[in-house]
């Protein structure tokens, strides 16, 4: 038979265990009897309340819970006395937790029973579960986001398709009707009109989803210098005039006397200026008032454009500038246009430097767009930007012998006949590896050279003429989608002396071709 010291030291021994443990676990560990008072409280507890053993045992349990928690204890636990039905002994719940300062926090608590002799205890384990409730915020917002992102993403391909079948359907229409027997001069004028229009539209908006991507990729580069506001405010002018006029708008224009100098693109500052000018004109009704207006205010150039059209509502102000969002969503919206246009003029403003900003009284109230940009000072010796460009003097231009180079026949055949009715003797050549036996031949002028070529790029064709004596002085013009500073580069290294993007402007290659020779 074993001897009650043993027994009693064993028995004190495992109640340093347990107490050592209870003192050491993370989690708060709190007993109550059953009327609620705290029998225990670990250091786990203490840390988590912010209160000290001494000023918790013996108080209501109440003690460490706001409301509406604070309030139905009582009734519980009276509640679970008379009739035994326990709601949460067994079961972890969430709920929350006041710490002595006042502050609540989310906790998970998990509640057990037991007895000792003939009284009944609590025991409540709690962890403050509030970084993962942030986490759950976070991943619920996320996904929030996400399915936003989706949905935008969704109406944009839907207006995409849209906005591409509205041109072609003039554009097939006037096709139709110039292919029609006996139509006459002025119906084949008005479709050509017809034709015009709707791919300036075409090539506008594949611009457009073209810098948004490269936008989104970083890969915009700007060409700066000194530029006159002025001269970007005139060519914008000119971009957006057709929308203008076609709504019977009114212009005005007031900028300062004095040149407004910034550092800057500008070409893309014009397009900046022209994506606003003619966002206000389609979302102003016919006959209403456009101005532009640019001064020097402080050291900052402002640009401002305001209409007399739809307005925009304070909700949609605060999001104007994100992509593809758009006041009307609907598919018959007369408005047009996929959403980007406001996008890109943020992100080049402040490509420049410069900020943006948005002011509507709200719905057809009228709207007024803010873009301030750094002032420079004067430059010395700066040229007019406005007095430099592609369109050469003509020189000797008829008689010039050009080839045409393009695996696109009905690309090639249609440059080739704008140059012939020009004057020029025009060949088409349709892949690169038959380019250098016609063009030893026919000994070219001009070669016009589309890069993307089957069989031999248009970088490699160009390279092996110009090691060609007979090619020294011949002018070599690159036709590709690629417009980028490095596809630039890439093409002057190969031994071209223009660079043109896909579609090329007609007058473009006209007043490039033109040019006199340069002297041997």
């Amino acid at each position: 038979m074993k001897s009650a010291a043993p027994a009693s030291r064993e028995l004190t021994q495992t109640e340093e265990r347990m107490r050592s443990i209870v003192n050491h676990v993370i989690d708060g560990i709190i007993t109550i009897d059953e009327h609620g008072a705290v029998e225990s409280f670990n250091p786990a507890a203490e840390k988590l309340f912010g209160y000290p053993r001494a000023e918790v045992i013996g108080r209501n349990v109440k003690l460490l819970m706001p409301e509406p928690y604070h309030s139905e204890h009582d009734g519980y636990l009276a509640n679970y006395r008379e009739t035994g039905h326990a709601k949460i002994i067994g079961i972890g719940r969430e709920v929350l937790g006041r710490r002595k300062d006042g502050s609540t926090f989310p906790m998970e608590l998990a509640v057990s029973e037991f007895h000792a002799g003939t009284r009944r205890f609590f025991t409540g384990i709690v962890r403050d579960i509030t970084d993962r409730k942030q986490l759950e915020q976070e991943l619920r917002r996320r996904l929030h986001e996400l399915a936003e992102a989706d949905r935008e993403k969704n109406e944009f391909l839907a207006m995409l398709g849209h906005e591409l079948r509205n041109p072609l359907a003039p554009m097939r229409n006037a096709l139709h009707l110039m292919k029609m027997p006996g139509t006459n001069n002025e119906l084949v004028a008005q479709a050509r009109d017809v034709l015009e229009r709707q791919l300036e539209y075409l090539v506008r908006m594949v611009d457009d989803l073209l810098d948004v991507s490269r936008m989104i990729r970083g890969q915009i580069e700007l060409r700066k210098e000194p530029v006159d506001v002025a001269v970007a405010i005139a060519r914008a002018i000119e971009t957006a005039q057709p929308t203008i006029d076609a709504k019977h708008h009114e212009l005005s224009v007031a900028v300062s006397g004095q040149p407004l100098w910034v550092g800057g693109d500008l070409i893309r500052l014009a397009q900046v200026i022209a994506n606003l000018l003619t966002n206000a004109a389609k979302y102003t009704d016919n006959g209403g008032q456009i101005s532009v207006s640019a001064a020097r205010e402080g050291e900052e150039i402002v640009v401002r454009i305001r209409d007399t059209g739809v307005g925009i509502s304070p909700e949609l102000q605060s999001r104007i500038f994100e992509l593809f969002v758009q006041g009307d969503r609907s598919l018959d919206r007369s408005q047009g246009g996929l959403g980007i246009g406001l996008t890109l003029v943020q992100r080049l403003v402040e490509m420049h430097g410069g900020s943006v900003a948005v002011f509507s009284r709200g719905t057809g109230k009228g709207s007024e767009f803010t873009a301030r940009f750094p002032a420079l000072p004067e430059p010395r010796g700066h040229q007019d930007p406005a007095l430099s460009g592609v369109r050469g003097p003509a020189g000797d231009a008829p008689g010039k012998r050009i080839l045409v180079v393009a695996d696109n026949v009905d690309a090639c055949e249609s440059i080739a006949m704008i140059l012939r009715a020009s004057g020029y003797h025009v060949r088409c050549v349709y892949d690169g590896s038959s380019v250098l036996k016609v063009a030893t031949g026919y000994r070219p002028d001009v070669v016009v050279l589309d890069i993307g070529l089957p069989g031999m790029s248009g970088y490699e064709v160009a390279r092996q003429l110009r090691q060609l004596d007979e090619f020294r002085r011949t002018l070599f013009i690159a036709v590709t989608g690629y417009g980028q500073e490095d596809d630039r580069r890439r093409s002057q290294e190969a031994g071209f002396d223009h660079h043109l993007t896909k579609p090329i402007d007609p007058d473009d290659l006209q007043a490039i071709v033109a040019r006199p020779f340069p002297p041997p």
